[in-house]
Formats: structure tokens, C-alpha cells, sequence
């Protein structure tokens, strides 16, 4: 979710390569919004922004990233402790806070969430599906947002191998059957992976298309209920 560095996106064609004001991202170190466009890593927010700006042309829309490589959801990201959950929460609430300060109106309208290789890595793949449906309601209970939809890249098996990646391979297929507006896609056919086992230019930037597309659809569903 962090994104390719710069020597593997430096090549990278427009429309991806330009600042695009029609979507706005939160840089947390700024604490301000700027428009959307790589900086020293390119990840899947850009593709996403592109997309949905076309899908939804007549709205406002503003991005928050938060992503760090190599994290665990039951240790990283544990509930309300976690250095990831806490530095998350500092950018988000930042990002509102700076909306709020200028009288915009706005809507938590989703959220995207690529990870879990780690969790397969530690040894706790037993233990991802409980924790990220409780990250999930965290997530709705802390943003007053009960049927936000939420939207998963289903993991690679590279780093976290054999029964532990499919542990989290399969809870976060699950979830998207057990808990209403969780949706997922599969990943596995973006190849090649460079740099290790990272995403390269055309797989982040499929990633980024993917996530709209499951987004939009899954909030279109929870219109209509």
C-alpha cells in the first residue's frame, strides 16, 4: 500500500505522473491538503484518485493515506495502542479537523486496506480474521460511520508462506461474507513482483483501478439498502 519507490516509477505516464487538483490528498508531515500526485513513492491512492474523479466528477473528494511496509495488524495496528492504529488516527483526525476549521461539509465515505503478509510472517494467521473485524468496527465506531464500506486487496502469499498465508488469505475472502458493505478482489495475477515481493508499476496502478471499482460498487449496495 505504500507504494513503489521512485527509481521504479520515474518512467511513469501521464495522467499518473501530474498533479491532478480535482482529487485532494492529506499530507500528514504539511498537515494540509495538496493535489494528488506521487512523491518519493507512488501507490495505489493515484490510480484510485483518477478513477474515481471520472466516476464521480461532480464531487469533492479528498484522500487520507496512511501506510507503512512490513506491518502487522495484531501488533501494529492493534486496537487504539498500535503505533499504525495511533498514527492513523492522528493523520485522519487532522485531515477532519483542518476540514472542519474551514467549514467544509464532508462524509467519511470509505475505506481502502491492503495488508496482512505480516500477520502470515509472525505466525498469527489464526488470529486475523478476529482482528480485522474488530478493526473494522473500531474503525466505523471511531468515524461514527456504521455501514462504511470497506475494501481489501487480498494479500500475496509471498512473504507469509503455506498454512499461514492462507489463514489470511482466507479471512479476508471471508469477511467480505460475514460483515455487511466488506468487499475484496484478488491481487495474485499482478505480476511480476519486484523489489522483493512488492507490487510493480502496472500491478500498484491495476490495484488502485481495482479498489475504485470495488468501492463503487460497494457503495452503490449500501444506497440502495
Amino acid at each position: 500500500m505504500a507504494g513503489q519507490l521512485k527509481e521504479y516509477w520515474a518512467d511513469v505516464e501521464s495522467p499518473y505522473k501530474d498533479p491532478f487538483p480535482r482529487i485532494q490528498l492529506w499530507h500528514n508531515r504539511r498537515n494540509q491538503w495538496a493535489p494528488l500526485a506521487p512523491t518519493h513513492r507512488l501507490g495505489p491512492e493515484i490510480a484510485f484518485g483518477h478513477a474515481i474523479a471520472k466516476a464521480l466528477p461532480d464531487d469533492d473528494v479528498r484522500l487520507v493515506k496512511y501506510a507503512i511496509n512490513g506491518t502487522a495488524l495484531y501488533n501494529d495496528w492493534a486496537l487504539t495502542t498500535g503505533p499504525c492504529y495511533v498514527g492513523f488516527m492522528t493523520a485522519a483526525q487532522g485531515a477532519l479537523a483542518d476540514l472542519e476549521a474551514k467549514q467544509v461539509p464532508y462524509e467519511i465515505a470509505g475505506m481502502l486496506w491492503l495488508q496482512g503478509e505480516s500477520d502470515a510472517v509472525e505466525n498469527m494467521g489464526a488470529e486475523y480474521e478476529k482482528n480485522l473485524a474488530a478493526f473494522i468496527d473500531q474503525m466505523r465506531t471511531e468515524f461514527n460511520t456504521p455501514d462504511m464500506p470497506f475494501i481489501i486487496a487480498r494479500v500475496r502469499d509471498f512473504y507469509g508462506k503455506g498454512a499461514q498465508a492462507k489463514m489470511v488469505r482466507d479471512a479476508q475472502q471471508s469477511l467480505s461474507e460475514t460483515m455487511p458493505q466488506v468487499a475484496w478482489f484478488d491481487t495474485d495475477d499482478l505480476n511480476p513482483l519486484v523489489n522483493g515481493g512488492h507490487y510493480g508499476l502496472a500491478g500498484t496502478i491495476e490495484i488502485g483501478n481495482r479498489f475504485a471499482q470495488s468501492y463503487l460498487e460497494t457503495a452503490s449496495e449500501t444506497k440502495q439498502k
